[in-house]
């Protein structure tokens, strides 16, 4: 019995269930009527304007100093004078139409090296030593000469001696030839025959002397030419000490210039390091301080990091505008004059440095500026504002409304962004009506209604 009533319950507590969840309240009953009988969104879409568009970067920049030199000291010495200070007006080098130097720069500082100036000295000295040597060779030279010329002089005396002796022996000889005959005729003695034999060996005497006084003559000749030789060799020897004591009294003169510290260009003294006294040693690199620092000023360079997303678009020679945040109002005109073409992998920008003319001397090294950069121009283009474009699944896209009010999207390809506007470089025509505004809240399909009306295409 109890069982039969358990299951009587269990029955009638499913039907209620039913009849409770078949049932629609009120309230639910309107939310739904409502849902239905809503009106369209209404939409004022726009279209695609073509115009020009410039893409503008601003970036917060540095400026430096367009040249800046440390001066170092070459030699080691005192400092006797110093001509300038920190920040004073300084000028460099001159040059001429043919590009040589007319004058050089300004004296910064003397330093003082007394021995250099002694072993200068020193060198000059050598110099006037050597010139004498090279004046004595040319001497030698000229001693030589003459005596190869009294040495051809003797050749010829003696030749002609020669000549004289072997005519008178050749006298003699056909005399003694003759008197021997006549000897022999019995027509002179013979006393008379020895005598001519004897003047005949007198006269050979005197030939054979002869001709050795000529072999000596020209032995002479030639031991005067070979001098002539050494001569001119001691000549040559001692014209190359002569350069090699020119040559050491230049570089001891090089080495007293570089006491003079000069200005390398026009500019200001941008740091100071030493005093009057101060002893300076030969820079060796490293972690030595310069003496000086010197600056230019007449042109600066404006450093800005550029980043990603535009550094492809800047170019050398992208027109900029550099402001001085501490001075309002005062802007200079410039431009991109290299760039470090790759980009710093820690921070993905890229670095640009900017030309700024700085006669006036207003831009300082060190001082913060902004920089605003022409990076591109777009001429007669299609253009929307920026809000008008989404991205959804890696697709860029807007939301068009067709002539019955039908929401659609169209695929775009977007340009340079100017300000609000964004370049369409594909995906549309013109004249499609997109919608400008709150573009995220519609969905493709969506049917809203278009104010004022579209016109009806023409059948």
């Amino acid at each position: 019995m109890k069982n039969h009533c358990g299951v009587m319950l269990l029955v009638l507590m499913s039907l209620g269930c039913e009849q409770t969840s078949s049932v629609k309240t009120p309230a639910s009953v309107a939310s739904s009527s409502a849902a239905v009988a809503q009106p369209p969104i209404k939409v004022t879409p726009i279209k695609p304007v073509r115009k020009t568009l410039v893409r503008m970067v601003e970036q917060p920049g540095q400026v430096e100093a367009f040249e800046e030199a440390p001066l170092f000291a070459k030699v080691t010495g005192y400092v006797r004078k110093l001509y300038v200070d920190l920040g004073a007006k300084v000028t460099g080098p001159k040059y001429d139409s043919t590009g040589k130097q007319s004058a050089p720069g300004q004296v910064l500082c003397e330093l003082a090296i007394p021995e250099l100036n002694e072993e200068h000295a020193q060198k000059l000295a050598l110099i006037e030593q050597a010139e004498a040597n090279v004046q004595q060779a040319v001497s030698g030279i000229q001693v030589a000469e003459a005596t190869v010329a009294s040495a051809h002089a003797k050749v010829a005396e003696s030749e002609a001696a020669a000549e004289r002796d072997q005519a008178v022996y050749d006298r003699w000889k056909s005399e003694a030839a003759r008197v021997a005959e006549l000897v022999k005729s019995g027509s002179l003695s013979q006393k008379v025959s020895d005598e001519t034999s004897s003047q005949l060996q007198a006269a050979d005497a005197d030939r054979r002397q002869t001709a050795a006084k000529v072999r000596s003559a020209t032995a002479m000749t030639y031991e005067a030419k070979a001098l002539v030789e050494k001569a001119k060799s001691d000549h040559v020897a001692a014209r190359a000490r002569l350069k090699v004591a020119t040559a050491d009294a230049e570089r001891t003169k090089t080495m007293l210039d570089y006491t003079l510290i000069r200005a390398p260009f026009d500019g200001r003294i941008g740091a100071r390091h030493i005093h009057i006294g101060h002893l300076v040693r030969a820079a060796a690199g490293g972690n030595d301080s310069p003496l000086l620092i010197v600056v230019g000023i007449d042109k600066v360079r404006v450093k800005v990091d550029v980043p990603e997303a535009d550094a492809v678009l800047i170019q050398d020679g992208c027109h900029a505008t550099v402001r001085v945040p501490s001075s309002p109002g005062t802007s200079f005109p410039g431009k991109v004059a290299r760039s470090g073409w790759s980009l710093d992998p820690a921070t993905r920008t890229l670095r640009v440095e900017i030309d700024v003319d700085n006669v006036s001397g207003t831009l300082r090294q060190g001082m913060y500026v902004t920089s605003e950069l022409k990076a591109a121009v777009r001429e007669n283009v299609l253009a929307l504002p920026r809000a008008s474009v989404l991205t959804m699944d890696k697709v860029t896209f807007c939301h068009v409304i067709d002539t019955t009010g039908k929401v659609s999207r169209a695929p775009v390809r977007l340009g340079i962004q100017s300000g609000a506007e964004v370049e369409i470089q594909s995906g549309l025509t013109g004249d499609e009506h997109v919608i400008g505004a709150n573009s995220a809240a519609f969905k493709e399909g969506q049917m809203v209604e278009v104010v004022p009306p579209l016109p009806t295409p023409a059948k």
